[in-house]
């Protein structure tokens, strides 16, 4: 797979991601992508025979990943 970054933002109208592009996206390799998926971590949607990532539930979970830090440097 050719390594580049992409945002989800790219793709404002799409609906639903292909395995390729949600790993781009997160920036994870597939069998990252497929462990997230088995573990239900990603959920995922099957059209005929291929593995789709909704875009709500790509959002929902790069928002879960989201960390603050609390107190700062001093």
């Amino acid at each position: 797979m050719k390594a580049s970054n992409y945002a989800i933002t790219e793709w404002p109208d799409k609906t639903l991601f292909t395995r390729q592009e949600t790993a781009q996206i997160l920036g994870i390799g597939l069998s990252t992508l497929d462990s997230l998926i088995s573990y239900s971590e990603l959920p995922r949607t099957i059209v005929h025979k291929r593995i789709l990532v909704h875009r709500k539930d790509l959002e929902s979970y790069i928002s879960s990943c989201r960390t603050t830090v609390s107190g700062g440097a001093k």
